[in-house]
């Protein structure tokens, strides 16, 4: 048996973040010197939290490739480069300075570079992952992922790489891989779930929220997956949200999110990464076919597709193949005139909430996590629930993870969105906090955003009054979203059915905020 590739290929290329910019560079241009990624030890004390997936298939696989997502494939469309830039050469970052700065009157420290390698032509077969599951070490397919692990990690190919299945399924597997007390986690994903999720965004925001020292290390992406820190610790559960112990330091992490991350500059690296990709394309389509690709360049270029820059944007694109269903039906219908067409009613709605939100309010936009429910805050195994006061930003011992659905957003939509994630999914609204100065936890949840609990009186009243404004977008978007998961998931959870409930919560905000103007 021949054994995989360990060494980096040609288009293969270093993705890093240097003073405070995304570069990259391609590793044929280095000469196979491959930059030091260091390597805390860990030991995998993991403890499985997502929820386990049935092996499915896609069942409406029109709507889902309808879906406009840029990065559907890695490597999918030549009409994203700009024919002024198909050649890219590789771009030198200058070693970010080692002293501190200052940034709002506090030293920060400035991290070292983090570099991360994208290897576009590798890819892991989940399905002979997924076969083989509880054995997945015994794998044919084992040989692949040590191979990947042995290029990105520099592990000897051997035996000593342990592969364990944590979690996943057909669409989206979970694997720990450890070499001696060493380990980091592979995600692979199944086809078709990049056409929802933009993994070049996904990748570029990991790489930037780790050079700010905010998610773990992401060591490689490769063509179906990514290869990134282990963190140790425990996800919470729905009611967690709430404890006087945590949702103190949730809103405290939240607003150094908002603060620290750059939009630019993530937006800056997913544009050199789609360029990148398209020039690979481009490059291999030369190799292959000389004469073919002479003969491509001569036919109309395809329409150039829509890229999804912020929140406002996808839910425009999700209304465009929203499956106009009952339960989508029945909830416009109790509230709407639907005599008309319904994609269209919808979309006016959308319309109705966007210009009644951006013009009656001017919250900031961020960087925003867009998904922060309790199974993505992580807390350490050994937390002490004791309420205490807010420690230093650096001391605080909450994680955020999984960044499939960060975008530019209103800062007050982030907020209002972790906030309706109190209800869990059984959706007891009773349990979100009301947005008032005199709720004693909207204060407090208020002022450890701020990260000043001595924060005035009208400081807090401002900032509640902005998430107050943006407590009905959440409904809208995730129920738009279920709707559409309805027709595109295998999972056993009835998405429709959740749609509606979400989409209540919306029309009872709206029908508040009229009463009240």
């Amino acid at each position: 048996m021949v054994k995989p590739n360990t060494s980096p290929m040609d288009d293969d290329a270093y993705w890093m973040v240097a003073g405070g910019r995304v570069h990259y560079l391609e590793a044929a241009e280095i000469n196979n010197v491959v930059p030091d990624i260091s390597i805390d030890p860990v030991v995998d004390d993991w403890q499985s939290h997502d929820a386990n997936m049935k092996m499915m298939n896609i069942r409406n696989k029109n709507l889902l490739y309808k879906l406009n997502n840029p990065s559907g494939s890695d490597l999918d469309s030549d009409s994203l480069a700009d024919p002024a830039k198909t050649s890219i050469s590789p771009e030198h970052s200058t070693p970010p300075s080692t002293g501190g700065s200052s940034t709002n009157g506090s030293t920060v420290k400035t991290p070292p570079p983090s570099h991360s390698l994208y290897m576009p032509r590798r890819q892991v077969d989940l399905v002979a992952l997924l076969a083989a599951k509880d054995r997945v070490q015994d794998s044919p397919e084992a040989e692949n992922v040590k191979a990947i692990l042995s290029t990105v990690m520099r592990w000897p190919q051997d035996a000593n790489i342990k592969i364990k299945f944590l979690t996943g399924g057909i669409t989206n597997m979970l694997l720990s891989c450890s070499y001696g007390q060493s380990t980091v986690l592979m995600r692979v994903y199944g086809q078709g779930t990049n056409l929802i999720i933009d993994r070049h965004r996904e990748y570029i925001s990991h790489l930037v929220l780790n050079s700010l020292q905010l998610a773990p290390p992401v060591y490689a992406r490769f063509s179906n997956g990514l290869v990134y820190g282990y963190l140790p610790g425990r996800s919470l559960e729905p009611s967690e949200l709430y404890h006087p112990a945590l949702y103190p330091l949730i809103a405290q992490l939240l607003g150094v999110w908002h603060h620290r991350v750059s939009s630019s500059d993530i937006e800056d690296g997913v544009e050199k990464l789609r360029r990148y990709a398209v020039t690979v394309k481009k490059r291999r389509s030369l190799q292959s076919s000389p004469v073919l690709m002479a003969e491509n360049s001569k036919k109309k270029k395809k329409p150039k597709k829509k890229t999804i820059n912020n929140v406002w944007e996808l839910l425009h694109d999700w209304i465009d193949v929203v499956p106009l269903n009952q339960a989508l039906h029945d909830s416009f219908a109790r509230n709407k005139n639907t005599n008309s067409d319904l994609r269209e009613v919808v979309r006016q709605e959308l319309n109705w909430l966007e210009e009644t939100l951006t013009s009656e309010n001017n919250s900031p936009v961020v960087s925003a996590h867009c998904d922060l429910l309790s199974g993505n805050v992580i807390i350490p195994t050994d937390f002490a629930f004791e309420d205490s006061d807010l420690p230093p930003v650096d001391n605080n011992p909450i994680k955020f993870i999984d960044y499939e659905y960060m975008l530019p957003a209103p800062r007050a939509f982030d907020i209002a969105n972790h906030m309706a994630e109190w209800q869990g999914f059984q959706c007891d609204r009773s349990a979100i906090p009301e947005p008032s100065i005199k709720n004693p936890v909207m204060v407090k949840w208020v002022r450890s955003y701020l990260n000043n609990p001595g924060a005035s009186e009208h400081e807090v009243q401002k900032l509640i009054d902005e998430i107050a404004l943006f407590y009905g977008m959440p409904g809208f978007y995730w129920g738009i979203w279920a709707m559409i998961q309805s027709e595109i998931s295998q999972i056993d959870f009835d998405y429709a059915d959740y749609g509606k409930l979400r989409l209540e919560e919306y029309w009872d905000w709206k029908e508040k905020h009229l009463s009240a103007v």
